[in-house]
């Protein structure tokens, strides 16, 4: 797979930018898609209770966008499911 050399460098400086558990969140919805916060909780192994504070964060910085409300797949209850900005 080919990267093109902006996309490493806007990787490189979001990296920096977050803190270890906003990074671990905003990798999990980097290599995953549009993910409900306990979609994420359940694919990264992380708490919910770690997982909803740094989405929060994140979509605050503009990282995440949201993407829609859906059923969880984990759940199967209506959820907002949330994406990386573009």
């Amino acid at each position: 797979m080919h990267v093109q050399q902006t996309s490493l460098e806007a990787y490189r400086n979001i990296r920096k930018k977050l803190g270890q558990k906003q990074q671990e969140v905003y990798d999990g919805f980097l290599g995953n898609g549009s993910c409900t916060n306990l979609e994420i909780s359940k694919l990264m192994g992380i708490p919910i209770n770690c997982v909803t504070p740094r989405t929060n964060e994140l979509y605050k910085m503009g990282k995440i966008v949201k993407d829609g409300k859906r059923a969880c797949n984990v759940s199967g209850k209506t959820a907002i499911s949330w994406k990386v900005s573009r």
